[in-house]
């Protein structure tokens, strides 16, 4: 009995390949659409070439700075020495007499210390308030709203925060405490003049900041002391009224007990003393009436006032310092930073050449005969 050959069907049966690729067709393919391909790529170029020349131009220009020196700083310091050598000349003999918490106490100035003021004009620098201010003084924010034909509030938001990043001051690394300040402009000119017109800008905010500060830790001080002063001259005249009081009472004792002349023992501890006699008590009751002047009897009160005379007597003026060491200061840029022109002319050339290849491949694929 004969085996039956099993039957396949003929949809099961692999077709001959009749897409794959020949590399040799393509390129064949590709040669004689060469026009194309070189009209597209030569399109793209021209385009690149356009963008590349009149796309807006951004220029930067860069300074280098640094943490101040004492020099640079002097003229603030003096005034804040001043204050401080005031403040503690009596901190010795208060300690004693006053609590921890007084306001004759030498107070730190932190915030006017040289890495302080530093910090605070790269904060400055950095600050959105005074970079919108900048930008509003000098006209560039409303040339750019022109340009830019912005009208609704969104907007306009948008554009100042897109001015205000071509304004920096960065560190060159996380170790290092020099700082590189940037401001971009459209010409290198530009980016050279509104960095150094901006330094000075915030150079100015600091100066009328920390003049200000120090003005107002000064009257602080002198309020400080005017109130200590007043406190103390109640509690001194309280004090009086009732030694006065007291005496009163020890002069009728003594007066009572027939002492009239010094005891020999004048040591005693207690309330009424009358140690000193009738004669004695009574001018001592002459002397605390007629005493006028409360310093008489609490010699902390003349310190308090000395102390508050010399600081009246500073009349600090506005000091000038500067808050930063320019090591590197600000130049026109060589290069510009936008557009790249030489790498926009080759990366639309790339476009095109692949888009021309792109356009002959698609245009083979769908005009080859399909084959039955």
């Amino acid at each position: 009995m004969s085996e039956k050959i099993p039957v396949i069907p003929n949809q099961w049966v692999q077709a001959p390949a009749s897409d794959e690729i020949d590399l040799r067709e393509l390129v064949l393919v590709l040669w004689r659409q060469k026009v194309l391909i070189l009209s597209v790529t030569l399109l793209f170029a021209i385009a690149g070439i356009g963008y590349a020349m009149t796309a807006r131009q951004v220029w930067t220009s860069q300074a280098l700075i640094s943490a101040p020196s004492i020099s640079q700083v002097a003229a603030l310091q003096l005034a804040v020495d001043k204050i401080q050598a005031i403040m503690s000349s009596s901190s010795s003999s208060s300690s004693s007499s006053s609590s921890s918490n007084s306001p004759l106490s030498t107070a730190a100035f932190p915030s006017l210390e040289q890495p302080a003021i530093y910090q605070s004009f790269i904060s400055a620098f950095n600050s959105m308030n005074n970079k919108r201010a900048f930008l509003t003084q000098e006209g560039i924010y409303a040339v750019e709203m022109e340009k830019s034909g912005v009208s609704d509030k969104r907007s306009e938001r948008a554009l100042m925060s897109k001015l205000a990043e071509l304004i920096s001051a960065k560190a060159q690394d996380k170790t290092s405490q020099d700082i590189t300040l940037s401001f971009s402009a459209e010409t290198p000119e530009l980016a050279q003049q509104r960095l150094v017109k901006y330094i000075y800008f915030v150079q100015q905010i600091e100066l009328k900041n920390k003049n200000a500060e120090l003005q107002s830790i000064w009257k602080n001080r002198i309020k400080a002391l005017i109130a200590q002063y007043d406190n103390v001259k109640v509690d001194t005249l309280l004090k009086r009224q009732e030694e006065i009081q007291r005496v009163r009472y020890s002069l009728r004792i003594s007066k009572a007990a027939g002492v009239d002349a010094p005891l020999e023992r004048i040591d005693s501890q207690e309330i009424f003393n009358i140690q000193l006699g009738a004669k004695g008590l009574a001018e001592k009751l002459s002397i605390l009436n007629e005493i006028k002047d409360p310093e008489l009897l609490n010699p902390e009160l003349g310190k308090i006032r000395l102390q508050l005379s010399s600081l009246q007597a500073l009349k600090l003026q506005d000091a000038e310092f500067t808050s930063f060491n320019m090591i590197d200061s600000p130049e026109e840029p060589f290069t510009r930073d936008k557009p790249k022109r030489p790498l926009i002319i080759v990366l639309a050339t790339l476009l095109g050449g692949m888009l021309g290849v792109a356009i002959v491949l698609v245009r083979h694929a769908f005009s080859r005969p399909e084959e039955a």
